[in-house]
């Protein structure tokens, strides 16, 4: 375990000494910026996740959903949860690509979250699924490689890793979805991860060395994927005082 920390934090010096380390952060924080802009409504991320869910392209969700947003929202009426699972009861299998299955996990997940913010009703629906995704209490069971029985979203049916990651991401959550892509780009910087649960962790612990939030360095790391892995700086140990300061986030 330490030398894997020790490991990381030559990466993360590595990847900080960049001669661009300041524009790959700016272009990773628009983009996350940007893919976050429509993730204000918990009902909605929900859905987006169940969504994603069916493989289709990133695109192909994203239309869907503000598809539904456009048919639905009215401005004296938001799309709450309660208001969400009471249309998706009424209206057919089209919202979910005509899959059946979607539909039912969809109001699964939705009828679950609609539990947990009773239990915090001091608190808005958002902000109940952004504490969710990040609470001690969810990480257990992913640092444990036991999704599955993880109470709020991981007991449902058709829930696996991959779409409870996702969920916790989109609800704003300080981790990180794994794919083929961020498993590449860490295969290249320090060894192939053997298995989801291992590019998550990296790229968290890689993420707590840059300073930065995890949603944010797995895009870069997919976009150096992408565009080819950079050559990295010799890792020297200094401890540059002034040169090492956290990057900043564009505004």
């Amino acid at each position: 375990m330490v030398e894997t920390l020790n490991k990381t934090g030559r990466v993360a010096w590595q990847i900080s000494h960049l001669e661009d380390y300041g524009q790959r952060v700016e272009r990773a924080a628009r983009r996350l910026k940007e893919i976050s802009r429509d993730r204000d409504l918990a009902a909605l991320v929900i859905y987006e996740a169940v969504l994603a869910r069916s493989g289709r392209a990133a695109e192909e969700v994203r239309g869907l959903l503000r598809s539904f947003r456009e048919t639905f929202e009215e401005e004296d009426e938001p799309l709450s949860i309660p208001r969400v699972s009471g249309i998706m009861e009424v209206e057919g299998d089209r919202w979910f690509f005509g899959d059946a299955d979607l539909r039912r996990l969809a109001g699964q997940l939705l009828g679950q979250f609609q539990h947990r913010v009773a239990q915090y009703n001091y608190l808005d629906e958002r902000e109940v699924l952004r504490r969710w995704a990040d609470s001690e209490d969810t990480k257990v069971f992913i640092r444990r490689h036991i999704p599955d029985t993880e109470p709020v979203a991981g007991i449902v049916p058709g829930v696996d890793l991959r779409m409870l990651q996702y969920l916790r991401v989109a609800a704003g959550g300080n981790t990180v979805l794994p794919s083929e892509l961020l498993a590449a780009a860490l295969g290249s910087l320090w060894g192939q991860p053997q298995d989801d649960y291992e590019v998550i962790a990296a790229v968290e612990e890689l993420a707590f060395n840059l300073e930065l939030p995890a949603p944010l360095v797995a895009l870069m790391l997919e976009e150096m994927a992408e565009g080819g892995m950079p050559a990295l700086p010799d890792y020297t140990g200094e401890d540059e005082q002034a040169g090492d300061e956290s990057q900043p986030l564009p505004e």
